[in-house]
């Protein structure tokens, strides 16, 4: 039966936690961990264990099984034993919080994205067919394949897809899934994937839990925030579609999250955080080379606060990302070399693979082009933020998942009414806030997008699949700041509008095809029990999130 994804997917998400929340547990019985911490160091260890799984697999499929069977059996052992103690019991129920929004959402997210196919004979490209008319780049299916070849022992040179190269995406999401990959209990090795890959995507929902407790938002706040996030079309696509941009927006911020807590607290970053900072840092780039767009902020916010920093604690950092980072680059030099092509595609426009440096490349494209031509480039980047049309967004036909999809104010939505909240806000003096600090929130996502347009290199370059989802996500976040200081009924009216957009705009789409593991494709056929637990999730969800809507809540003072 297709619900059988139910409980597969909550295995997979507790195989996937297992790992982070043994070491979490076994650090927490040593000293205090706040539990904005402990999601952090669980969420990050866990992917560490599948960025390792990584190495050891490329090397050697034997030891990489002995190694996924070991780490999962050493992690319950530890965490059984970890529990017996009450002080670490009740930090899993802190933990519990945000990865219990993670597994309900994307049960969730599952059902209504198989809602026309059988799970179980769907193939693993479901997500390229499902949602367009046109079949979509299989981004999402190149962890799966570089995970595949390296397990099955088949040979990394040709890759795949055309010529792009092993070395030219990341690796996190591969090791994590290899680590995974002897454990599948039953179903195709493609259903484990997908399962897995949402999961990884879904952890969206830890990072913004984890930033808003950063800037200590009352919990009625975030559940509202969180409220009108899970229904958002671009998040659901981006959740299902498992290319690892969500997954890489989840640890940068995680990194936002530890800065801006010190920040506020105006002390001292400790080691630890300066190590779960790096970390997360490493994890996002491991992830999408696109978080990176994130970083000037981040940055930002770093220098503001510089005598906070010590020397040490740099060179800490510095060592701590070398340790993630070069491995990858060593690879990415030695085994399948240039593995530069996405930087030279987005620095300097150019799409083909060449012996140049990134540099050179850059270097190039520039002196080529006249000094009008490269501001008119720039110029089309600003522009494209908004997209060409910023109303097509908010219709049923196909044109507006497309712009949700592609440009960053058609993926923001019905939030955009929080500009015209923000400058109310302002003409009429009024300093309160929804969620502390909304508008410096704005602001940093507002420099990374400057800084984004002005590196890439264009023409209409700035389109959502070019850049991190952490600005997004942040964006977000700081317009709800502003949404949510209007009436509850002008509250609940957007809420209405967003779910309207997501299930009409999206989950309804009925595609033409099915893509099948037997017959090749089939028509597409409604499942019954998948619609009806997909809704029960949803009203679960509303009734979670909407809750602090019927009684008056009390507006935040700016900070």
């Amino acid at each position: 039966m297709s619900i059988e994804i139910v409980p597969l997917y909550v295995i997979q998400l507790a195989l996937l936690l297992l790992p982070g929340l043994a070491v979490t547990a076994t650090v927490a019985d040593k000293q205090t961990l706040r539990p904005i911490y402990a999601v952090i160091t669980a969420l990050t260890v866990s992917a560490s264990f599948g960025y390792a799984a990584f190495w050891i697999y490329l090397e050697s499929k034997l030891v990489g099984r002995i190694f996924s069977f070991a780490v999962i059996a050493i992690s319950a052992g530890a965490l059984a034993r970890a529990l017996k103690n009450r002080q670490i019991r009740i930090l899993m129920k802190n933990i519990a919080g945000p990865c219990g929004y993670a597994l309900t959402v994307g049960v969730c997210y599952l059902c209504l994205f198989f809602l026309f196919s059988e799970p179980f004979s769907s193939r693993v490209d479901l997500a390229n067919e499902r949602f367009f008319k046109d079949v979509r780049p299989g981004d999402n299916l190149i962890p799966f394949i570089f995970a595949e070849r390296i397990y099955d022992r088949q040979p990394l040179r040709p890759f795949c897809c055309g010529d792009w190269l092993s070395s030219d995406r990341p690796p996190l999401q591969v090791g994590i899934f290899l680590l995974q990959r002897p454990i599948r209990i039953f179903g195709n090795t493609g259903l484990q994937y997908q399962l897995l890959a949402t999961a990884l995507q879904c952890l969206w929902l830890c990072g913004v839990w984890t930033l808003l407790e950063a800037l200590r938002a009352p919990p009625h706040r975030m559940r509202q925030v969180l409220g009108f996030l899970v229904f958002s079309g671009f998040l659901f696509y981006n959740s299902v579609y498992t290319w690892p941009k969500l997954l890489s927006a989840t640890f940068m911020l995680f990194a936002f999250s530890i800065v801006i807590l010190v920040a506020t607290e105006d002390r001292r970053i400790t080691a630890f955080e300066i190590a779960l900072a790096s970390a997360s840092i490493s994890l996002a780039i491991l992830a999408h080379p696109g978080s990176v767009f994130s970083l000037p902020a981040l940055l930002l916010i770093l220098i503001r606060k510089r005598r906070r920093l010590t020397l040490p604690k740099c060179v800490l950092a510095g060592f701590i990302i070398a340790v993630f980072l070069l491995p990858w680059i060593a690879y990415q030099k030695l085994y399948d070399p240039p593995g530069n092509r996405l930087l030279k595609m987005h620095l300097a426009g150019v799409g083909g693979i060449d012996s140049r440096s990134v540099a050179q490349a850059i270097w190039d494209a520039y002196r080529t082009r006249s000094l009008a031509v490269v501001l008119k480039y720039k110029w089309t980047n600003l522009s494209t933020l908004l997209g060409p049309e910023p109303a097509a967004g908010f219709g049923i036909a196909g044109n507006a998942r497309f712009a949700q999809r592609e440009y960053i104010w058609n993926s923001i939505g019905v939030l955009n009414i929080g500009w015209l909240t923000a400058l109310a806000a302002f003409l009429s003096k009024k300093n309160v806030r929804a969620v502390p600090y909304a508008g410096w929130i704005i602001l940093a996502a507002l420099i990374d997008f400057l800084v984004w347009s002005l590196l890439i290199f264009g023409p209409h370059g700035t389109i959502t699949t070019h850049g991190s989802c952490a600005d997004i996500l942040l964006l977000s976040i700081g317009l709800l700041g502003f949404v949510l200081t209007l009436p509850s009924l002008a509250i609940l009216l957007l809420l209405a509008l967003q779910l309207f957009n997501f299930f009409f705009v999206w989950v309804l789409f009925r595609p033409a095809a099915i893509p099948t593991v037997i017959s090749g494709a089939s028509a597409p056929v409604l499942q019954v029990p998948l619609l009806i637990v997909g809704l029960v999730c949803t009203g679960v969800l509303l009734w979670h999130f909407a809750g602090p809507y019927n009684s008056q809540v009390k507006l935040e003072p700016q900070r």
